[in-house]
């Protein structure tokens, strides 16, 4: 499972930092996100683990497809618009892969393995001086975990999480050519608690904790005095985050969730670059990031014992300033609606879920002229920034 994700490397995406706004869950995504007290089956060991201990013993596949146009427009000072700039984005879709299976009437164990953060873009290259032409940075997760039923209506649960960290980028003058690639492993952990306080109402909360991941790997420099192979060096600060939630059900066969979700982008500060043994050509790029807060709510009407419809919305804070914001991330304040179904039969279920997320483009100033000569309060790259995101899972869910 773990070669079968890295080998599907994950293409870039838009939200608060690197994160698409809903993922992995078929079910999930079409509620908008707003999961943390819904989640019982083999996704919950990354969206709430104490979900698990209420879940049927199954095993989950699904596939996730993101579509993300996007194009930067340089402006300058006087307004003049440069040409567009759009990305290569290929559309390749991105597994998850879990398990649930039960030790007792209390206690379930399993694990998954699915891309959390980050994305990978391309730019052509056109002679620009100063930019990112190509950036990958992700995080591939292998997850394992056990859910706990403390009483009959509350449950806990954790997860030890081995974060694959993958890490490449290629530069045109920013400050020299370059050519690097990096890959590394971490650890993390999940928490959850949930509490049907009776039969219509959930409560739940889950916390994830953040991702130190140590890359290394190779590249090279194209110094003035020439090219100079170097090894590298990039610590991955990937966030913890932290959601709470609530499911309420409206009457035999309508389902209402609602969930508030913080991320930790400001742990985003710098992205840095080492390279042992020629340490005169570190290189370092300010981001100071700051967190990201999304507000989701979702409903589920179930039509029939195996037959679901489902829809959400969601509004997706910003998390990248514009002094640091660059042409390889687009960010912004977001509202995101979603629907989808769910058939079930016999020992199988078969969820499908649908995104989209919008917003008004977003224009970065060309300050230059009002800092003066304080460069370093300059807006690294002014311009207009505008895109959409598009995205679709489709999950086989089988009991055993």
């Amino acid at each position: 499972m773990v070669l079968l994700a890295v080998a599907i490397a994950p293409r870039g995406a838009e939200a608060g930092g690197l994160a698409r706004p809903n993922q992995l869950s078929a079910r999930g995504l079409s509620l908008g996100g707003a999961f943390v007290a819904v989640a019982d089956d083999a996704t919950a060991w990354h969206f709430n683990p104490s979900g698990t201990a209420f879940a049927s013993p199954g095993i989950h596949l699904g596939a996730e497809l993101v579509i993300a146009p996007r194009v930067y427009t340089p402006i300058d000072a006087a307004g003049v618009r440069g040409e567009d700039q759009a990305p290569k984005t290929p559309i390749i879709p991105l597994p998850a892969l879990g398990v649930v299976a039960r030790v007792s009437d209390r206690v379930m164990v399993g694990g998954g393995v699915w891309n959390t953060y980050g994305g990978q873009l391309t730019y052509p290259k056109v002679g620009l001086l100063g930019v990112i032409d190509h950036s990958q940075n992700a995080v591939i997760e292998v997850v394992g975990g056990v859910g706990y039923k403390v009483t009959e209506r509350f449950s806990i649960g954790a997860t030890l999480r081995l974060g694959v960290g993958l890490f490449t980028v290629q530069t045109t003058q920013k400050p020299v050519n370059s050519d690097l690639s990096a890959k590394g492993v971490g650890v993390g952990a999940s928490l959850g608690g949930t509490w049907r306080a009776s039969d219509k109402v959930t409560l739940a909360a889950a916390w994830r904790s953040g991702l130190e991941i140590k890359t290394t790997g190779s590249g090279e420099l194209l110094l003035p005095d020439g090219p100079l192979a170097v090894n590298v060096e990039h610590l991955q600060t990937w966030p913890q985050s932290a959601s709470v939630g609530a499911a309420m059900a409206v009457g035999a066969r309508l389902r209402w969730s609602v969930e508030l979700d913080w991320t930790q982008w400001s742990r985003y500060e710098s992205l840095d670059v080492t390279f042992p043994g020629n340490e005169a050509v570190n290189q370092s790029f300010p981001l100071d990031w700051t967190d990201n807060y999304a507000v989701r709510s979702g409903l589920e009407w179930r039509k029939s014992p195996g037959l679901a419809l489902r829809g959400g919305a969601y509004f997706d804070s910003s998390a990248i300033p514009d002094l640091n914001i660059e042409r390889q991330y687009l960010d912004r304040d977001k509202v995101g609606i979603a629907i989808g179904a769910g058939i079930g039969s016999g020992a199988w279920r078969f969820d499908l879920g649908g995104d989209f997320t919008g917003g008004a483009s977003r224009t970065v100033p060309d300050n230059s002229a009002e800092v003066g000569d304080f460069n370093s309060l300059e807006n690294a790259a002014p311009g207009e920034y505008s895109g959409l995101l598009f995205s679709f899972e489709l999950a086989a869910i089988r009991r055993i």
